[in-house]
């Protein structure tokens, strides 16, 4: 049974969201680096102590606004591990399209998406080993891979930055048009496109390499070279 918050833990709750959203409102609007905490205690009206009762510093203000998320990304991940009806493909996807859902709803998180681009340099938006989104990620890429949803030989790593920049790349384009189209939806129809392209590209490299070994002969033959037991195709067309 789920334990309700007592009154206190709420005001607290909601104390720390006001203070992060008023943080990120100044730092869109004045610049990290022009904002005191001075200014930000004014601006939420509580004291500066009270900011650093809920933060140890300026930068974790940003910071911490990914926990929030995380703990929502776990829960996905528990039933994602549950789960022993659904394929794995079908969990990437849905995975896919649910995190996109609370990036969109989560104002907070948004604003620290942007602060991220602006800010480069404090490594919010950068893959990170404590980060839940990325460890569930590639629990749901390797699932796929032992399935043989995607391609064994495929690269994890490389497959997981394409499907976080396909997020990214889907919010900024969904915030462009204003939420004209179902962002989810479209999400999801781009990550399977982008796993099934994955296929693709797999034949492609195997054919490359077997070509690899092909040489042109006279009358648009074929000789294949290396190894003792060479062997001449003719390839007509």
């Amino acid at each position: 049974m789920k334990k309700e918050l007592t009154p206190r833990k709420k005001q607290a709750l909601e104390m720390r969201s006001r203070i992060q959203n008023v943080a990120l409102e100044l730092f869109d609007k004045e610049g990290f680096e022009n904002v005191s905490v001075e200014q930000i205690a004014q601006a939420v009206g509580c004291s500066v102590g009270n900011i650093y009762h809920y933060f140890k510093s300026k930068d974790e203000l940003v910071i911490q606004v990914t926990s929030s998320v995380d703990a929502q990304y776990s829960v996905l991940e528990a039933s994602y591990l549950a789960d022993e009806a659904n394929s794995w493909h079908d969990k990437l996807l849905d995975f896919v399209g649910q995190t996109l859902v609370i990036s969109a709803e989560d104002p907070s998180l948004y604003r620290s998406f942007i602060h991220g681009i602006r800010y480069p340099q404090q490594g919010i938006l950068r893959d990170n080993e404590k980060r839940v989104y990325f460890r569930v990620l590639r629990e749901l890429v390797d699932g796929c891979k032992q399935e043989g949803t995607i391609h064994p030989a495929r690269d994890r790593e490389e497959l997981v930055a394409d499907l976080v920049a396909l997020h990214r790349g889907m919010l900024l384009e969904w915030r462009i048009y204003e939420g004209a189209f179902d962002l989810p939806r479209r999400g999801r129809r781009m990550a399977a496109a982008l796993l099934d392209g994955g296929k693709h590209e797999e034949e492609e490299r195997h054919t490359q390499k077997r070509r690899s070994g092909w040489v042109r002969v006279k009358r648009g033959g074929r000789r294949r070279v290396g190894g003792s037991r060479a062997k001449t195709q003719l390839l007509r067309a």
